[in-house]
C-alpha cells in the first residue's frame, strides 16, 4: 500500500503498459413476436436513438452469432427483434480508430484517427452527435475507457459526456476503465435528464484485458473469463434496454462492436497488431422503427456503413463524401438486382507506431481478404474463415494480391501519417491510454526495424511475460529475455522501459537510468518516457545525489508535455518530501489541481497537508473528493471516520466504520481494530455540531 508522500514514500519506475424520424410500439427487451422480416409500426414522432458499443467483443462469442455456450440472452433477444448483420467488418483493431469510423462514416485514413492516442479527430469532420444535435436531438454519452476520453473529438455534439473512468487503487498498469454496471449508473442519470428525441451513446469496455468478471460470472466462467466478461456485459445491456424501454419505448437501438479479440489465434493474445477476422469481424444489430424483425443480412458490410444507415432510418441527411453507405433496404424487393458488395479497408499502424515493426493494410472484397505485409497474405473467408491457408503463393494468388494492392494504393493516394506536434491534450491521452495496457505509439517512428508483425508477435509475447515477471516480483528473470528482444528489435521502446523497470526492481538504479535514457533518445517528446527516466533518476539519487537535480528536471519536462499526469505530480512530490521541501510539495499539488487533475491519491496528499496545517475542514473536503473517486479506499474512509469521531459527528463516523467493518470480513485482526473505534461512539448519537 502506498504511504503518504508527506511521510517520505519512494516510488519505483512505473511499467509501461489508452429530425425527424419515426417511432413505434416496440419492446427493446427482445420481443420477437412479429413475423420475420416485418418492419415495426411507425408514427410521425421523432425517434430517440440508443447506440451501444461493445469494446473488444468477438462476434462469434455471442449466441446470436452461433456461440453454443454463450450467456448473452439480452443481445440475442435484440437480434431476434431486429436485424443482425452477420459479416460486419471493423476498419481497425483499436478502439479509437474504430469508434471514429462508427461516428463519421469514414475510414481511418480519411478521419485521421490512426491510433488510440496520437491522432485526434479532425475538427472539421462532422460526427453523429453533431448531426443529430443540429436536427433537434438532445445528446448524452457515457464511456467506459480512457481511450474515449474527451479530447479525441468524439465528444463533439454531446450535451453530456461522462468519461469519469478512474476507479480503484492505483496499480502498476493502472487500468483506467470502469465496469458496465458503473457506466450504466452514469447513463441512467443522463437518461433521466434527456428530452426526447435524444441520442444516448453507451460504451462498455469489459471484455478488454484483464478479464476479471464480477460474481457470479467469475465462477460461472472460470474456464473462460473473457466470456464471463461478455456475459456480465450482456446483463448490463439488458438493464440499459429496460431503462430505455421505460423512458422511450419507441427508440431505435443500435448495438455494434468496435473490434474483437485474438485470444491466441495467429499467436496474438489480445488485439491491435493483426487484422485477421478474429479482431475485424464484429457484431452489429439494429432494432426498432423501420427495422425488419428477425432479419439476418449475410452480405459483407462495414462499421463505416453504420452512420449513413442510422441517418437514413431517422430521415436525417448524411454529410457528403462518406466512405460508408446506407444499407437500406435491408431486404431488396423480390426480383431486384442484388447490390454489389463494397470493398472494406482495414489497417493497423499500431505495430509500427508502438514497436517499430511494419504497418499492416487490409482489403476485404467479397469473400477475399488481403493483408498487405512484408510477406503478403490472401485468404478466402468462405472456404477458410479462420485464415489458415495463405493463397498468395498458390496459382493466381500473386495476381489477385497485386490487383488488390493496386486498389489500396489508389484509395490511399496522398495518405500519410501526418507528423503530430505533441500538445497537452495529446500528451494526456498518451498517458491515459498507456494506463490501459496499450503502448501508445509516437509519430516519427517511420520504418523502425521493419519487422513483419508475424515475426514480431513472439517478441511481444516475451515482452508481456517480462512485464508480468516484474509485476510479480521476479524482475531478475525478465532481464535476459528483454535483452534478447532488444538485440532483435532495438526500436522497441516498451522493451527499453520494461528493462528499466526490471533493473530498478532489482536495485540497479544506474542500469535503469541507462535503459530509460535509451528510450528517451527514441521518443524525446513522450511524457511517459520522460516520466520513467525521472523515476529512475529519483531512485539513483540515493547513490548519486547529483541525480536528484536531473530527476527534478525530468519531472518538470514530463509536466510540460503533460500538465495533467497525476503520477508525475505524486512521484515528484515524494522526491521533494524526502528532502523536507513541504512548501514545494504544497505548491506542486496545488499546481495539479489548477491543471484539472482528478485523482484520488492527489486529493489524499492534499488532505494530509491540510491536516498538518490544522485545516481540518479543508482536509475533510479533499478526503471526500478522494473517496468519491475511489469509494473502496479504506485509508481514506478511516481518515474521515477519525475526523468525524474527533468532531463529535457520530453518525458520520458510524457510517464510515460500519462500511470498513463489512469490507474487512474475514480479517479478524482488522475487524477488531475497527470495532475498537466503534466502541468510542456513544450508544445513542449526540446531536452533531
Amino acid at each position: 500500500m502506498r504511504r503518504s508522500v508527506i511521510a517520505g514514500a519512494s516510488f519505483a519506475l512505473a511499467s509501461l503498459v489508452a429530425l425527424a424520424g419515426v417511432t413505434a410500439t416496440y419492446s427493446v427487451a427482445g420481443d420477437a413476436s412479429s413475423a420475420p422480416g416485418k418492419p415495426t409500426e411507425t408514427a410521425a414522432i421523432p425517434t430517440s436513438v440508443v447506440l451501444i458499443t461493445l469494446d473488444t467483443t468477438r462476434a462469434d462469442r455471442l449466441g446470436c452469432y452461433g456461440a453454443e455456450d454463450a450467456a448473452t440472452p439480452r443481445i440475442d433477444g435484440l437480434a431476434l427483434a431486429g436485424t443482425r448483420f452477420d459479416r460486419a467488418v471493423s476498419p481497425a483493431p483499436l478502439t479509437a480508430p474504430a469508434h471514429a469510423s462508427v461516428m463519421t462514416g469514414l475510414v481511418p485514413r480519411r478521419h485521421g484517427v490512426r491510433d488510440n492516442a496520437l491522432y485526434p479527430l479532425d475538427g472539421e469532420i462532422p460526427v453523429l452527435a453533431e448531426l443529430l444535435a443540429a436536427a433537434g436531438y438532445d445528446t448524452a454519452a457515457a464511456v467506459s475507457s480512457a481511450v474515449l476520453d474527451r479530447g479525441l473529438g468524439l465528444e463533439r455534439g454531446f450535451r453530456l459526456y461522462d468519461d469519469a473512468v478512474r476507479v480503484g487503487r492505483r496499480s502498476a498498469f493502472n487500468y483506467e476503465e470502469r465496469a458496465a454496471s458503473q457506466t450504466n449508473d452514469a447513463a441512467f442519470a443522463q437518461l433521466a435528464s434527456l428530452e426526447p428525441p435524444f441520442l444516448l451513446w453507451v460504451h462498455y469496455f469489459d471484455p478488454h484485458l484483464p478479464y476479471v468478471p464480477p460474481p457470479p460470472f467469475d465462477t460461472d466462467f472460470a474456464a473462460s473469463p473473457y466470456d464471463g466478461e461478455i456475459a456480465f456485459m450482456d446483463r448490463e445491456v439488458g438493464r440499459l434496454l429496460d431503462a430505455v424501454r421505460r423512458r422511450a419505448p419507441g427508440a431505435l437501438i443500435v448495438v455494434a462492436g468496435d473490434h474483437g479479440e485474438s485470444l491466441g489465434e495467429h499467436g496474438e493474445a489480445a488485439h491491435g497488431v493483426f487484422v485477421y477476422q478474429s479482431t475485424q469481424r464484429v457484431p452489429w444489430i439494429l432494432a426498432g422503427p423501420g427495422v425488419p424483425r428477425g432479419r439476418v443480412v449475410d452480405r459483407r458490410v462495414g462499421l463505416v456503413d453504420l452512420l449513413p444507415t442510422v441517418l437514413e432510418l431517422l430521415d436525417v441527411a448524411p454529410p457528403a463524401g462518406l466512405d460508408g453507405r446506407s444499407l437500406l433496404p435491408f431486404a431488396p424487393p423480390p426480383g431486384a438486382r442484388r447490390r454489389r458488395e463494397s470493398d472494406y479497408e482495414m489497417e493497423s499502424h499500431f505495430p509500427r507506431l508502438a514497436y517499430g515493426w511494419a504497418s499492416l493494410r487490409g482489403l476485404v472484397r467479397g469473400s477475399l481478404v488481403l493483408i498487405e505485409a512484408p510477406r503478403p497474405e490472401l485468404y478466402d473467408l468462405d472456404a477458410d474463415p479462420r485464415e489458415l491457408r495463405n493463397l498468395w503463393a498458390e496459382r493466381g494468388g500473386r495476381a489477385v494480391v497485386a490487383e488488390m494492392v493496386r486498389s489500396l494504393d489508389r484509395l490511399a493516394e496522398n495518405d500519410a501519417l501526418a507528423a503530430v506536434v505533441p500538445d497537452e491534450a495529446l500528451a494526456e491521452r498518451r498517458m491515459r491510454v498507456g494506463s490501459l495496457g496499450y503502448t501508445a505509439g509516437m509519430p516519427g517512428v517511420d520504418g523502425g526495424d521493419g519487422i513483419d508483425p508475424k515475426d514480431g508477435i513472439p517478441l511481444l509475447a516475451t515482452l508481456d511475460d517480462a512485464r508480468a515477471a516484474v509485476q510479480l516480483g521476479r524482475a531478475a528473470a525478465a532481464v535476459e529475455p528483454l535483452l534478447e528482444v532488444l538485440r532483435r528489435n532495438p526500436s522497441n521502446v516498451p522493451a527499453w522501459l520494461t528493462l528499466a523497470a526490471a533493473r530498478l526492481a532489482g536495485g540497479e538504479a544506474t542500469a535503469a537510468v541507462t535503459a530509460a535514457r535509451r528510450a528517451v533518445t527514441l521518443r524525446p517528446d513522450d511524457d511517459l518516457v520522460r516520466f520513467n527516466l525521472a523515476n529512475a533518476l529519483s531512485a539513483e539519487a540515493a547513490e548519486r545525489p547529483a541525480a536528484s537535480d536531473e530527476a527534478r528536471e525530468q519531472y518538470e519536462a514530463t509536466l510540460r508535455l503533460n500538465p495533467r499526469r497525476a503520477d508525475a505530480y505524486l512521484n515528484f512530490a515524494a522526491l521533494l518530501a524526502r528532502t523536507g521541501e513541504l512548501a514545494r510539495v504544497r505548491d506542486l499539488l496545488e499546481r495539479a489541481e489548477r491543471a484539472g487533475v482528478e485523482d484520488p491519491d492527489i486529493w489524499v496528499e492534499r488532505a494530509v497537508l491540510e491536516l498538518r496545517a490544522g485545516a481540518v475542514d479543508a482536509a475533510t473536503v479533499y478526503f471526500e473528493r478522494a473517496l468519491a473517486l475511489n469509494p473502496h479506499d479504506a485509508r481514506t474512509r478511516e481518515a474521515l471516520a477519525r475526523i468525524a469521531l474527533r468532531r463529535g459527528r457520530h453518525e458520520d463516523a458510524r457510517r464510515h466504520l460500519e462500511r470498513l467493518l463489512a469490507a474487512a470480513a474475514g480479517n479478524g485482526e482488522e475487524q477488531a481494530r475497527i470495532r475498537s473505534l466503534l466502541q468510542q461512539l456513544p450508544d445513542v448519537a449526540a446531536p452533531e455540531r
